[in-house]
Parts: structure tokens; sequence; C-alpha cells
């Protein structure tokens, strides 16, 4: 295995145990349901993740409030854009485990999908990212 791709997996799994070992100690084992409530849990996450990347998208971005669509928005607001990531990031984890991946596979399928926008930049007829 090459150094970067052990880094990538070395990094989810422990991102992955954490998140599990959170889920677990409150109840949140949605992985361990029926494929149906699987299936209903696992696109609530996604909706979730999507809810706190747009919480995000707002610290920057609520063209009614003053202050927050000025170029120094984004290093002003940073470590509130970072939580509402950081939130996202949760939910997004939680997925994954939903999914019922580990480390290894979500290594596996960016390192392949890097590779893969790698020559969409170089080749614009493979389409852009």
């Amino acid at each position: 295995m090459d150094g970067k791709l052990k880094k990538v997996q070395e990094g989810m799994d422990i991102l992955l145990s954490l998140q599990r070992k959170f889920q677990e100690e409150h109840g949140f084992d949605f992985w361990k349901n029926s494929p149906e409530k699987k299936r209903d849990m696992f696109v609530r996450t996604l909706f979730a993740a999507i809810d706190e990347l747009a919480e995000a998208g707002d610290e920057v971005n609520r063209w009614w409030k003053k202050g927050f669509k000025e170029p120094e928005a984004l290093e002003e607001k940073k470590d509130e854009i970072l939580e509402e990531m950081i939130d996202s990031l949760h939910f997004f984890l939680g997925a994954l485990l939903i999914l019922g991946v580990d480390g290894k596979d979500v290594a596996d399928a960016y390192m392949k999908k890097n590779r893969i926008n790698f020559e969409r930049q170089k080749n614009k007829e493979l389409g852009y990212v």
C-alpha cells in the first residue's frame, strides 16, 4: 500500500472509530437496524450533513445582514464556519457507518476519484470535476 493511501486510510479509520464510539454511547448505532430503518436513517443523515453545510455557507452569505457578504467575512467567521463544517463531517461519518464502510474503503474510493479528477483537468474531453 502506498504511503499516501495508508495515511488516508488511517485517518479515516480514526475518524470513523471516534464517530462509532459517540453514536454507540448515545444510541445512534443505526447500522444495527433493519435494512428499511438503515436506509431511512442514511437518507436523513445525508440531509442533516447537507443542512450543516448550508449553515456554513450562511455564515458568509446572509445577504440581508450587514457584514456577511463582505470579502473579509470569510476570515472573520472562520471559527463559526469550521464548527458547521465539523457538524456536517459528523453526519457524513455517521452515513459512512450506516453504509458499512471502513477507512480502507473510503481511502480507496477517494484515491480512485482523485486520480479521475486530475485526469479530467488534464483532458477536458473527459468532463469537468
